[in-house]
């Protein structure tokens, strides 16, 4: 068996690392700062990180939560702003443990549909007008995981006309919206519609180190008051030696630099993952993405992704397959990440694949 070239994971490549820069960091923040980072601490994170977040966001700390990852801010909204069988509506496809969490804790889901220009605001519109209106969207705004597609301007102001109408809530997460590789920048939805309408995630996964853990949430000060308990009961307080170490990146104008250094990173590769789309089955419906880490493909009706997977990871090369990122169906659909690989490797598994698509 050939070694295996894997597109599932979505998580920077080796290359996209730099442990210098973080045990630089690290260093620097235990040696100002030893007591408050090697103690325990408030459940709500690193203080000088909350401020740093707060500042950079245009709100106050009492506004921030530090999180491990952005997934646990959302479990922590699905625990405490929202009850079992409240309705959430979640993007299909959308990212795999959204809804899993979505699922676990007892949320009764709307599916909207996905279009090239991201969420499809008037199905929402239509659910809504239907009388199931959703208390929370959960929403990918940028180079979306795992469909690549970024929400238009146009869209993202109806997203928020539609929330203050029908009155609900909107989470924004967005890992993957500084890596942009080409296509101008558009304003995300809390940036236009305010704290009172949307609440923010994001990490520092993609842009910096995976291993470091360290996400945030944007949201009302009471509701973080709420959540910052949650977080006391779960594990007392988070680690602040990674937030402080993230903090100082921070402080010190490292960040932009190397949110650079990993978009050129991941530009190369999903040009080698858009050379080796010759290979796919005709009619195979792409758009590659202007961003993030991922790659989404529509095969042909008739085929499944699911069915070729074995097939696939026997030739040496693994995908998620879609229908993962669905309550029900899309089956013919399959996600590529090409973040976490070589764009040597992305050719040779690009071809790898091709091959076991084409067999059928």
């Amino acid at each position: 068996m050939p070694d295996v070239i894997s597109f599932a994971r979505g998580a920077p490549a080796p290359e996209a690392l730099d442990g210098d820069l973080i045990a630089r960091c690290a260093t620097e923040a235990l040696a100002d700062d030893p007591t408050v980072i090697l103690s325990y601490g408030t459940g709500g994170g690193y203080p000088p990180l909350r401020e740093w977040l707060a500042q950079h966001h245009g709100t106050t700390a009492d506004h921030v939560l530090i999180t491990n990852g952005s997934l646990e801010g959302y479990v922590f909204l699905l625990e405490t702003f929202l009850s079992p069988g409240d309705l959430i509506a979640l993007e299909a496809p959308t990212y795999d443990r959204a809804m899993l969490q979505a699922q676990l804790h007892g949320m009764e889901i709307l599916s909207i549909p996905m279009q090239l220009d991201g969420l499809d605001v008037d199905a929402l519109a239509a659910a809504c007008e239907a009388g199931r209106v959703p208390k929370l969207v959960y929403t990918i705004p940028n180079f979306h995981n795992p469909a690549g597609t970024t929400i238009s301007l146009e869209k993202r102001k109806a997203l928020i006309a539609l929330a203050e109408r029908y009155d609900f809530w909107i989470l924004e997460d967005d890992p993957y919206g500084r890596l942009r590789f080409e296509g101008d920048d558009i304003p995300g939805i809390y940036e236009l519609a305010g704290p009172d309408r949307v609440m923010f995630s994001s990490s520092f996964s993609k842009t910096l180190a995976p291993g470091l853990r360290v996400g945030y949430l944007i949201a009302p000060p009471q509701l973080i008051g709420s959540l910052v308990k949650q977080a006391n009961r779960t594990y007392i307080s988070p680690a602040h030696l990674p937030e402080a170490a993230v903090y100082q990146v921070c402080a010190q104008g490292l960040l932009p630099a190397n949110i650079a250094r990993v978009t050129n990173l991941m530009h190369v590769r999903r040009d080698a993952m858009v050379d080796g789309l010759v290979h796919m089955p005709a009619g195979t419906i792409c758009t590659p993405p202007e961003g993030g880490f991922f790659m989404w493909l529509e095969l042909p009706e008739g085929m499944s992704a699911d069915a070729m997977l074995q097939r696939a990871q026997e030739a040496g090369v693994i995908y998620v397959a879609g229908s993962a990122c669905f309550v029900s169906g899309g089956a013919n659909t399959l996600r590529l990440a090409y973040s976490g690989v070589s764009p040597d490797e992305i050719t040779l598994g690009m071809e790898r694949l091709g091959s076991v698509l084409n067999a059928g």
